[in-house]
């Protein structure tokens, strides 16, 4: 597998990308998480998130908790469950962690919530290794 370099464009969390998210994370125990308000501009129906954005930062949170646990990867699979509207304009709470480490997979799982808890949109992954220096469940 080739080697990966970050050059903080990610559409995701890349500060230099000035038509993304630019989403920060944090480690919360078993958790990686980030607070996020989604802008109109992502919006698929009238003030309602398009669910491509929502699987993006499901993926996001997904790969970043594996990254926090020392791993560097890239998603092999990602399983997404829409149960209710995410509507912009309104705050969100991403959280995701690792689940399992299997040879050259890590198992994730990823939510988004409202600030009332409710689960707007789930998540799961399986997420490929490609670092030589494996890291750990912390």
């Amino acid at each position: 597998m080739e080697s990966v370099k970050d050059d903080n464009r990610c559409f995701a969390c890349g500060k230099s990308n000035p038509i993304g998210l630019k989403l920060d994370f944090e480690k919360r125990g078993e958790y990686t998480v980030s607070l996020l308000n989604f802008d109109k501009n992502f919006a698929g129906w009238e003030n309602m998130v398009h669910g491509g954005i929502l699987s993006t930062v499901l993926d996001e949170v997904m790969v970043k908790s594996a990254n926090n646990n020392g791993f560097t990867c890239v998603t092999a699979e990602l399983n997404v469950r829409y149960k209710k509207p995410c509507h912009t304009g309104m705050e969100y709470e991403l959280k995701g962690k690792v689940v399992d480490i299997r040879k050259n997979i890590i198992i994730t799982e990823g939510k988004i919530l409202n600030m009332d808890g409710k689960i707007i949109a789930s998540g799961s992954g399986k997420l490929f290794i490609i670092n030589p220096n494996r890291g750990s469940i912390k």
